[in-house]
């Protein structure tokens, strides 16, 4: 297995586990909520939980991004 194969299934794992967190994010707010209001306004629940999904999500997929693009630069700029 190459060097770039490891470096990539790393950067794949993070997104994973951005993605993962992300959802318990979602499904811990959604165990704090009273189901009454979950019923009676689904539409601006819906939308909250997927602020909320694309907010954590965003900010914990900016480290596999970073590493992804340190790496890269590092291959592109040693030639």
């Amino acid at each position: 297995m190459s060097k770039m194969s490891r470096l990539a299934k790393l950067v794949i794992g993070g997104y994973i586990a951005a993605c993962l967190v992300a959802y318990g994010a979602v499904y811990i707010n959604d165990l704090f909520m009273d189901p009454a209001v979950l019923q009676a306004s689904s539409g601006m629940s819906a939308f909250g939980d997927l602020i909320l999904f694309v907010g954590v999500f965003g900010v914990l997929a900016l480290f596999p991004t970073g590493l992804m693009l340190y790496f890269l630069v590092r291959k592109f700029l040693t030639r």
